[in-house]
């Protein structure tokens, strides 16, 4: 470990929110609410998924509002309301098929992307919001996984009525991604790549305690939790949203980016990269670039934190710092994460140096 990047970093950050709902379907808030606060707290891309409708993009919602652009997917399901899979870019909602397979082939036939939405949902209490996990395990084909799910995240931290403070608080018990997903997520990328993306599940959710209704999350609330930062080779283009919407598409397809829990503190700034030995700066998730060993992976944090080597699912380091340098001198999947106080702060996408299978 050395001091470091001192390089340039070539990229332009985006940072956004993912996996949100409005009145289209089963959340609180109108999209004009919602483009409202999101540019409020300084969000450049949301990423809207109302279940089994793109009635916000028929609505002419899609698009540059001001300095952020708003892309409308949809959240798909099976039959039995399982295996929810956040399709982006497609241009309509697919028929409900019998099998898991058959959406996820029909939805990249229709030009979109998926990602496996909360795959590892568990629920301790409130019968009244059952669980909805991904089962089809065996289903191919699929872009990513939703690591980090704030609101199943927060659901599932309700063990017993008096956890009903953490109303007071919702997003202050957000600790850390589920060790059991990270294992999943490590060993689906040994033999491909799979991106990972933070989603909010934003409701604008009501419960009632007595006869007193109270909002968990009010939407300004759930837009400064988790989100899903971006790396993209060139701006967006405000004279072509069509193009802009693809930039935002394939950086959250090809994992070139990193997830963050602004409740800890902004991250934005961050720079993860690779430096390799002719000097070229790659971004995380750079699965179709051939890389020669050895090669530099770079961290710049806005502040110090304490940041985990992770090699093949495994933390074989950790340094405490702002700007650290790693040396990487054999193949393998390698990812960071920064810490605060005990609490998750940052997860990057991985970084693949050699051929598949990785180890």
């Amino acid at each position: 470990m050395k001091n470091g990047p001192e390089k340039e970093f070539p990229y332009t950050e985006l940072c956004g929110a993912l996996h949100l709902h409005t009145t289209f379907s089963d959340g609180g808030v109108t999209f004009p609410e919602l483009i409202e606060t999101a540019n409020e707290v300084g969000l450049r891309y949301i990423v809207v998924t109302d279940h089994m409708s793109l009635a916000g993009k028929e609505k002419g919602y899609e698009g540059f509002h001001g300095n952020l652009f708003v892309c409308v997917g949809y959240e798909h399901n099976d039959k039995n309301n399982k295996n929810h899979y956040l399709a982006l870019g497609t241009q309509s909602v697919i028929a409900q098929q019998n099998s898991v397979q058959d959406y996820i082939n029909e939805i990249k036939i229709d030009g979109g992307i998926g990602f496996c939405a909360h795959p590892v949902e568990k629920r301790n209490y409130l019968e009244s919001y059952p669980p909805y996990p991904w089962t089809q395990w065996n289903a191919t084909g699929y872009d990513g996984f939703e690591l980090w799910n704030q609101m199943s995240d927060w659901l599932e931290n309700l063990k017993s009525k008096f956890h009903f403070f953490k109303l007071l608080y919702p997003r202050r018990f957000l600790v850390e991604i589920r060790k059991e997903m990270l294992a999943i997520w490590d060993e689906s990328n040994r033999t491909r790549f799979v991106s990972g993306i933070g989603g909010v599940d934003a409701h604008t959710m009501k419960i009632k305690i007595g006869i007193f209704p109270r909002t968990v999350f009010p939407i300004k609330v759930e837009l400064k939790g988790i989100r899903t930062h971006i790396y993209l080779k060139e701006p967006l283009p405000k004279n072509d949203p069509g193009l802009a919407k693809k930039r935002i598409l394939d950086s959250l397809k090809n994992g070139h980016g990193f997830i963050s829990n602004f409740r800890r503190r902004d991250a934005a700034g961050t720079c993860i990269c690779m430096e390799t030995a002719n000097g070229s700066i790659l971004c995380p998730g750079n699965h179709d670039v051939s890389i020669d060993l050895p090669v530099k992976l770079q961290v710049s944090l806005p502040t110090s934190a304490d940041v985990r080597l992770v090699k093949n699912g495994k933390v074989i380091q950790t340094i405490n710092g702002k700007k650290l340098s790693f040396d990487i001198k054999e193949k393998g999947l390698y990812r960071v994460e920064a810490w605060l106080q005990n609490h998750a702060w940052i997860y990057s996408n991985p970084f693949c140096v050699g051929e598949y299978p990785l180890w």
